[in-house]
C-alpha cells in the first residue's frame, strides 16, 4: 500500500499527477502535503488567526520552493 500523499502541481494551470510528467508544457512542482491533520493542510493565516489565503500553506511552500530550488 502506498502511503506517499506527494504529487506534481502546475501552478500555472493547476493540472495534477501523480508522478513527474515531462511531457507538461510546464514546469510542474513537487508538493508533499503532509498527512492528514498536518498544519500545512491548513489555510495561511496571519499573526492575529485571521486567513490571509484560503490555499493551504504546502502550496505556498512548493511556490517558494520552485523559486527558491536552493532553500
Amino acid at each position: 500500500m502506498n502511503t506517499s500523499s506527494i504529487f506534481y502541481l502546475c501552478p500555472t494551470c493547476f493540472y495534477a499527477s501523480d508522478t513527474p510528467d515531462n511531457a507538461h508544457e510546464h514546469a510542474l512542482l513537487r508538493v508533499d502535503p503532509g498527512r492528514p491533520g498536518d498544519e500545512r493542510r491548513k489555510p495561511l493565516t496571519g499573526r492575529d488567526g485571521l486567513i490571509l489565503s484560503p490555499a493551504p500553506i504546502w502550496f505556498y511552500e512548493a511556490l517558494l520552493q520552485s523559486r527558491h530550488p536552493e532553500r
